[in-house]
């Protein structure tokens, strides 16, 4: 009986380099192994370092390009092999768009099931660009570790490297880093960067450093006050392009009932009450206590200004979806900006089992968008008609998609 190939950890193979994969790695065999590589593109032949193994596939980085592709560049960054920031930097932006859209129709196929024809239907002309031409300057929220030099986390490592130039980041917090390197008396650790209308604003280990306390931004409208640690959309372009997304979807009817569930601190609870009207409702449903509690302040006297009335609600979707179905009430639509890793199973069937007309889904993540598509029309009640996708995120391998499913039912 023979024995299963196997290749030694922290040795060096030659490799002819696959198709892409999920997570920014592209597919190698190496002595009847399957290897995840890293800073290596398809068609590219290459010297892998193995550095891991995960079940059953190994991982590893290139460490000499021996044969090149034409679409491999100099990266913009020194760092950008090893930096846990970026996956890409060694390929050209224009075919970082290829790559994520072919990821996004394989995806489709394989975890939504849906047949090939029905995928180029829906994603038409792929993942699309948005923001600089060149793929840089986008990031306008980042963490850095301060020790003499600022630092980011390796790949997936405890480890930190040097990030003497982040090119991801926008020009003001790239000079905010300047600025605070120049001057003295920096503690050691972590400092949050997020860029808001009136500034950088600059959060470190013991506390407020630099800049506005409170981050402002504009969307939609109106302000919104968050703190610098508080989430927000790291590239400011991506924002209005999905409000727009969302009002082209045909989705809203005036006086709607909507639910906006990971709803935050409301951004898109705002879009949907304005699309709905005075006569709406939307119920805003988020876990995180203190993100809800901002909400609650910001949408207090939302409707005396003519606007959809607003209900915010401190609970884990999983707990609300399960208690209200209970009631047999059924919204009009739901809204769903879940984390990387996807609603999930649970609330997937128990918004299905719902029967809403409209379900907009907006996700970080292609595999589990996939797979909670799936379910949502695993007994044909509703239907993917439409997504849209943006590479919100140039030099990694994230992307933002926004899938319109609608209830079959509904003509």
């Amino acid at each position: 009986m023979s024995s299963k190939p196997t290749l030694e950890i922290g040795s060096q193979y030659f490799a002819e380099i696959g198709k892409i994969t999920h997570g920014g790695h592209f597919l190698a065999h190496i002595e009847g192994c399957a290897v995840f590589v890293r800073g290596a593109m398809t068609g590219e032949q290459a010297q892998v370092l193995i550095t891991h193994k995960r079940q059953k596939v190994y991982f590893g980085v290139a460490q000499m390009i021996m044969k090149g592709s034409p679409d491999r560049v100099e990266p913009s960054c020194s760092a950008s092999s090893v930096c846990g920031g970026c996956d890409f930097q060694f390929v050209s932006f224009q075919h970082q768009i290829v790559l994520k859209t072919m990821v996004l129709k394989d995806s489709l196929q394989r975890f939504a099931q849906l047949d090939s024809r029905r995928v180029d239907e829906l994603v038409g002309a792929g993942v699309l660009p948005i923001g600089d031409a060149s793929g840089l300057r986008w990031r306008g929220r980042a963490r850095f570790h301060w020790d003499g030099s600022w630092h980011m986390h390796e790949y997936r490592s405890d480890h930190m490297v040097e990030t003497m130039n982040c090119t991801t980041v926008t020009s003001q917090v790239g000079e905010k880093l300047a600025q605070l390197e120049r001057a003295e008396g920096l503690e050691p650790g972590e400092y949050t960067f997020a860029q808001g209308a009136v500034g950088v604003s600059v959060v470190g280990p013991n506390g407020f450093k630099s800049g506005p306390e409170t981050v402002v931004r504009e969307f939609a409208g109106i302000e919104w006050e968050t703190g610098p640690r508080d989430f927000w959309q790291s590239n400011a372009a991506l924002l209005p392009l999905v409000d727009e997304s969302m009002q082209a979807s045909g989705a809203f009817a005036r006086g709607g009932h909507w639910w906006d569930l990971y709803a935050g601190v409301g951004v898109f609870t705002e879009v949907i009450a304005r699309n709905i009207g005075s006569n709406g409702t939307v119920t805003s449903v988020e876990g995180n206590r203190a993100t809800s509690e901002a909400a609650r302040k910001k949408f207090a006297h939302y409707s005396e200004g003519s606007g959809a009335s607003i209900g915010v609600i401190t609970s884990s979707v999983e707990r609300f979806v399960a208690n209200v179905r209970k009631t047999h009430s059924t919204p009009d639509g739901v809204f769903l900006d879940p984390p990387r890793s996807g609603a999930g199973l649970a609330v997937c069937t128990e918004l299905r089992e719902l029967e809403p007309n409209w379900i907009l889904y907006l996700a970080c993540d292609p595999v589990a968008l996939a797979r909670d598509a799936r379910e949502l029309c695993s007994d044909g009640t509703f239907e993917l008609i439409a997504l849209t996708a943006w590479d919100a995120f140039p030099m990694t391998h994230h992307f933002e998609s926004l899938a319109v499913f609608r209830n079959t039912k509904v003509s």
